[in-house]
């Protein structure tokens, strides 16, 4: 406004562009006038549809600039405002304000989100684990746009950044539905991790906090906001965080969740920033502030608060406690009169039902001798309950009929000791801990233990109810659920520190591996626990105490038993069964086929549905009930289907399945029906050989070079190089080109040198490489008019004519690395022998097929000119015209012929004057030894030096000349 910055706020409700009395004499100041001034009134205000009512001092014309956008506007002068408003028909038309439906919708923008003043750290990683570079994991279609946002909103609020060049580290991204249509973005990090070293900084434990804050009254928690990402990494650890998406490669400037060695570094960097400081202590991001009265509590938590605003710390207003006298901490209830657990870790054990099985007494009586030695007299507490164990042998048996008010009793002491004894307390971070987890069909269940030179003791317990959904899942899913569930439960005590977790499934030790690729369930799981350190171990389900939290707990919903019933006739109908010779017998009793076949045997009366059984009529016979071949008993038509299952079991191929048939059974077209089978096992299908290739097709030649090409990528290189080679499908005829980046805007950048030289082809045919497949390249192919044609996945032969030359190209690169010559040089020593050389197909050279000429190379030959055009027409027209052009040039520069020759005198330019007072030419004469037109050589008598000049850079001298002495004298010569 007036070429002055004046900060405008928006106000639908005032239809006029108002600006306060101190704006304006900031204008005055930069010379703006005021025109048609004038004074008004409320009601003139009011009249605009202003709801403030304020008096003009005058108004003036102006342009107010929005983006590049105009607008003339009128400007009211008020007095006494307070702030300059823009109204709303000039933001309307500005297009800074919008009216209708919209008009509540904010535009989000993104500012950088807060990091730590001057913390940057460095993550320690071990130089000798290999970089290990991951592929593309393919996005869902439905959420690539969520991701591709996801993406921008980090770049925006600079916690990642775009990587530009290759990197050795490479992760996949793995997004995760919220709530509310979002998503959360995770790096798959777990092979990066194997390479980062621990911090070994040491986590604070209750035993130490506890007598710190024992006198303690009032409490206040703080919590801080996404804590992580706002301490900033250093730029040489960065690439181990790069990760990979569809757009290209990224990496993390931020601290992020997911890294092993997060929780330690954040943990060392908060208690440096909060040291010196009193009544204060932090676990990771958690901070707690104490005091023994309020006084002392304020104080402390205003001198905290003021330390991380100093610090630039972000919190999380809505977690963050104040002053209380209550509390959790750390899994325990701090309370003015000490700490105890939190009642969510013994809930469990309260509300255990009674056993109802065996097996279920079996695994209670477990976990109570697992922590005898803190409960007394257990062996007459028990007595009751292992009465049933001598009385009940079979492990799944029930015990209901046998539950009686002593067992009942027994139960209920046992459960109340379980959940008061004094063993649930005090975490250390530096004992040895572990979680043991277990599933049932009904429940999870998890136990937190720690060990030190006293022995065991067990720290929480945990459990809860499967949903409806959950009970179907798979066995192998609900134990892999229960870690899940288990170290999360347990995450107060478990982030940032080295534990065993501990399972009675044996399959999840490879499950959780950092080599492992689940499906998709799992591997969501398995991404929930990258953030934290632990050994999977296996253990035996009987010595598992973790069992009856699983299994007691209390049910929920009367469908588990349906559930049950039907997952176990599924497995029932899915394993084949032998099948005994009675059930033989009564089938063969019923069976339509074999009483025909009894017919024509007994009284030769064939029918004509059994004429597969006459042609064998000699070796047909009957054991009892039983139709038998030889020896090979003939199997009923509704029993052959169970038994080429059974045939099938192992998987055999068709060949050992016909064999394992023929021993022992058989009935007409038993070979065919064998082959079905195997034909229609899926994991038979899965597991075998491919079919036969299709006949190949032959590209035909082009026209013309340079019409069709074909494009690669070789590498990386031992000195992390690429190469781009492109290859002339009509010539051969190939160019390669030296890379260090692989993206889509280096390879454009590389063609274009190319094109620029040879122009653009019609058509360009690549594989499937990120770079080939991307929306920047295909844009680019399409400005240029190029038709991309892009191969079958992982069928390189379709683009067989470039991979055959990278295969010619890859075995001069191995010579030249076994012979530590330079790799340049090496590709460009082939490049020229392959275009001079000619192709075993076309019988030409590349070169004289794409440029009409042979190359000249080092060998000699008669015949450089041989192949040379017709250019007589372009001569003539050449030297006429550089002879028009002599002709206007030597008359412009008024040019005579050189009268300079040999034996002459001359004086030299001086071609580095000193001064604009110095001399034009030198004053040493110089002697002409050689004059060849405008070409000559002079030589210095004294010196002897020669020196070669054009003829304009001479001055012959005429007459008489003198000669300068060293002392300063003159003398005299011809």
């Amino acid at each position: 406004m007036g070429g002055v910055n004046v900060d405008l706020l928006i106000d639908s409700g005032c239809k006029l562009n108002l600006i306060t009395d101190k704006t304006w004499e900031m204008l005055k100041q930069n010379k703006v006038e005021v025109s048609n001034q004038r004074k008004g009134t409320e009601k003139h205000l009011y009249s605009y549809g202003c709801k403030t009512p304020l008096e003009v001092k005058g108004t003036f014309e102006t342009t107010i600039k929005v983006n590049n956008h105009l607008e003339h506007a009128t400007v009211f002068v008020i007095n006494g405002g307070t702030r300059d408003l823009l109204g709303k028909e000039t933001a309307t038309r500005l297009g800074v304000l919008k009216l209708g439906i919209g008009v509540n919708a904010v535009m989000k923008t993104h500012k950088p989100f807060p990091k730590f003043k001057d913390v940057l750290i460095e993550i320690p990683i071990d130089e000798k684990c290999k970089p290990v570079s991951q592929p593309y994991r393919r996005i869902p279609i439905p959420i690539e746009k969520k991701v591709e946002q996801k993406i921008e909103e980090l770049l925006e609020s600079d916690i990642i950044e775009e990587v530009k060049g290759p990197s050795s580290w490479i992760s996949p991204v793995v997004p995760i539905l919220k709530d509310e249509n979002d998503i959360r973005l995770c790096v798959d990090m777990r092979r990066a991790n194997a390479a980062i070293l621990r911090e070994n900084h040491p986590l604070p434990c209750m035993d130490n906090l506890l007598p710190k804050i024992k006198k303690a009254q009032y409490f206040s928690k703080l919590d801080i906001k996404n804590a992580f990402h706002q301490v900033e990494i250093h730029p040489d650890s960065r690439h181990l965080t790069t990760f990979i998406t569809s757009k290209g490669l990224y990496r993390y400037k931020r601290l992020m969740f997911g890294i092993t060695c997060a929780p330690e570094l954040f943990q060392k960097i908060l208690e440096e920033m909060l040291s010196g400081l009193e009544g204060v202590m932090n676990f990771i991001d958690d901070i707690l502030v104490y005091g023994e009265n309020e006084g002392q509590h304020d104080e402390r938590l205003s001198k905290v608060l003021k330390v991380l605003k100093e610090n630039n710390v972000l919190l999380n207003e809505a977690k963050c406690v104040y002053k209380v006298q209550k509390i959790n901490f750390l899994g325990h209830e701090l309370t003015l009169d000490g700490a105890k657990p939190l009642g969510k870790y013994i809930k469990s054990i309260a509300e255990f039902r009674a056993p109802k099985t065996m097996e279920e007494l079996q695994s209670f009586l477990g976990l109570v001798n697992y922590i005898n030695k803190w409960l007394p007299n257990l062996a007459t507490m028990t007595e009751p309950l292992k009465k049933l164990l001598r009385q009940k042998q079979g492990k799944k048996t029930n015990i209901g009929d046998l539950w009686k008010e002593e067992q009942r009793k027994a139960f209920q002491e046992l459960k109340q000791a379980l959940s008061s004894i004094d063993t649930l307390g005090y975490y250390d971070p530096d004992d040895y801990t572990q979680v043991i987890a277990d599933a049932s069909p009904v429940g999870l269940g998890a136990v937190l233990i720690q060990s030190d030179s006293k022995g065991p003791r067990i720290i929480a317990y945990g459990n809860r109810t499967l949903s409806e959904l959950e009970r179907k899942y798979s066995q192998t899913e609900k134990e892999a659920l229960a870690l899940v569930w288990a170290v999360e439960h347990f995450n107060i005590f478990l982030f940032g520190k080295k534990f065993d977790l501990v399972t009675d499934h044996k399959p999840l030790e490879f499950l959780f591996g950092p080599k492992s690729r689940p499906y998709a369930r799992v591997e969501r799981w398995v991404l929930r626990l990258q953030a934290y350190r632990f050994d999977i171990k296996y253990k035996p389900g009987k010595v598992n105490i973790a069992d009856p939290l699983s299994r007691l707990c209390q049910y929920r919903n009367a469908p588990i038993g349906k559930i049950d019933d039907y997952v176990h006739q599924i497995v029932e109908q899915a394993c084949p069964c032998a099948i005994p010779l009675h059930t033989i017998m009564k089938s063969s009793e019923k069976d339509s086929e074999i009483k025909n076949v009894k017919r024509g045997i007994y009284s030769n009366d064939w029918d004509e549905t059994v004429k597969g059984y006459k042609v064998f009529e000699s070796e047909l016979g009957f054991y009892d009930k039983i139709l038998l071949r030889g020896s090979r008993i003939v199997i009923p038509k509704e029993l052959r289907k169970d038994v080429l299952n059974a045939a099938h079991e192992g998987h055999p191929g068709i060949v050992a399945m016909k064999s394992r048939l023929r021993t022992k059974v058989w009935w007409p077209r038993i070979d065919k029906d064998a082959e079905n089978i195997v034909k229609q096992c899926k994991g038979c299908t899965l597991v075998g050989m491919p079919g036969p290739p299709a006949p190949m097709k032959r590209r035909e030649l082009p026209v013309a070079p340079w019409m069709d090409v074909a494009m690669d990528l070789l590498g990386p290189l031992p000195t992390n190089d690429y190469l781009l080679v492109v290859v002339d499908y009509y010539s051969r005829y190939k160019e390669i080109k030296f890379t260090k980046s692989t993206t889509s805007s280096q390879i454009i950048k590389l063609l274009k040198e190319i094109f620029s030289r040879l122009g653009y082809p019609t058509s360009m045919t690549v594989d499937n490489g990120r770079q080939f497949v991307s929306e920047e390249f295909k844009e680019y192919c399409r400005q240029c008019n190029i038709r991309l044609f892009n191969t079958i996945p992982y069928w390189p032969q379709a683009n067989g004519e470039v991979e055959r030359q990278n295969r010619d190209i890859l075995k001069r690169l191995k010579i030249s690395h076994i012979n530590k010559t330079d790799l340049k040089e090496s590709v460009w020593e082939y490049l020229m022998m392959y275009n001079s050389t000619p192709h075993s197909v076309t019988g030409k050279s590349p070169a004289e097929l794409f440029f009409g000429r042979q190359n000249r190379d080092k060998i000699p030959s008669l015949l450089q000119n041989d192949n040379r055009m017709e250019d007589s027409e372009v001569r003539d027209r050449d030297s006429i015209q550089k002879e028009k052009g002599k002709e206007y040039g030597d008359r412009k520069r008024r040019a005579e012929d050189s009268t300079v020759i040999e034996g002459d005198k001359v004086y030299i330019k001086d071609m580095e004057k000193g001064n604009k007072l110095a001399a034009n030419f030198k004053p040493t004469p110089h002697i002409v030894e050689q004059a060849n037109g405008a070409d000559i050589v002079v030589r210095n008598e004294e010196t002897g030096q020669k020196l070669r000049r054009n003829v304009l850079h001479l001055k012959k001298i005429e007459g008489e000349w003198k000669v300068q002495n060293e002392d300063g004298n003159e003398k005299q010569s011809d």
